[in-house]
């Protein structure tokens, strides 16, 4: 994947490890899939809260749309089940690491 993911820019390949960590690790990825875990809100609301720039926002919203991680009904985005999965695998990944750290 290139160094800033475009809707576009995704292939008909199976994504690496790799991949999938560059992509999750974008700033403000996560913070959108955490933002949307609680419930649907406006593109507004999102980007008040994860205090990131429209256009970074959009293209975010963009990608994660083409992944089926997140849906717009009307003015609302929400995350799917994928995207939900994804939010408590990250959850998972977490409380691996600070188990460790014990």
């Amino acid at each position: 994947m290139s160094e800033i993911v475009e809707a576009s820019d995704v292939r008909n390949t199976e994504p690496s490890v790799k991949d999938v960590l560059k992509f999750i690790g974008r700033k403000g990825m996560s913070d959108i899939l955490y933002c949307l875990e609680k419930e649907p809100k406006r593109f507004s609301q999102i980007m008040f809260e994860t205090k990131l720039n429209p256009s970074i926002l959009d293209r975010h919203l963009k990608v994660l749309l083409k992944f089926g991680l997140v849906v717009k009904d009307g003015n609302f985005y929400r995350l799917t089940e994928s995207g939900i999965r994804v939010v408590e695998t990250i959850d998972e990944l977490l409380e691996v690491f600070r188990k460790n750290l014990d």
